[in-house]
């Protein structure tokens, strides 16, 4: 990778020492609570990490996330709990076609400080704005190796929220 993003070497390293501390996480027991949080700290201490290089810095509120909002022209990925309390928060009629939690107005995110595990971990390793777009080849990488030991914490993996068909409500 050229010098606009996060050079391949580093990225990897950092998703390396991610991967090892979420595994353990659910190892060293307590509240689950307490597990969360660890789980929500880890995910963002990496994000501390990669931000620096990745393409993200140059389009991103340290309050907010995002001001472009490319990446979240998706249904992001929840677990269980997280469902939970995003079914819980207050939510546009429509958000033409970008998550339903992205303020289209100010082009933030509207639960930064609350969103899901799979938000926390997604960055633009790459050099190009083209990987803004969700899906991200790496960012999906990582997050389909964490998931099964993420399940242990935040329940199980349901996929793109808000879910859609019968059981939706």
């Amino acid at each position: 990778m050229n010098g606009d993003g996060c050079p391949a070497e580093e990225f990897r390293r950092e998703s390396e020492r991610l991967k090892r501390r979420v595994i353990h996480a659910p190892r060293l027991g307590g509240e689950r609570w307490r597990q969360v949080a660890l789980l929500y700290r880890l995910a963002d201490s990496y994000g501390r990490r990669v931000f620096p290089r990745s393409l993200c810095h140059e389009k991103v509120s340290a309050f907010s996330g995002c001001v472009t909002g490319e990446c979240c022209r998706c249904r992001p990925d929840v677990f269980a709990s997280e469902k939970e309390l995003l079914d819980r928060l207050p939510k546009p009629p429509d958000n033409a076609g970008y998550c339903l939690f992205f303020n289209i107005a100010k082009k933030t995110c509207g639960i930064y400080g609350v969103r899901p595990f799979a938000c926390r971990i997604y960055y633009n390793m790459a050099s190009s704005r083209l990987y803004c777009q969700n899906p991200a080849d790496a960012t999906l990488q990582l997050f389909d190796t964490l998931k099964r030991h993420v399940e242990k914490i935040l329940g199980p993996h349901l996929g793109g929220y808000p879910p859609h068909g019968p059981e939706a409500g």
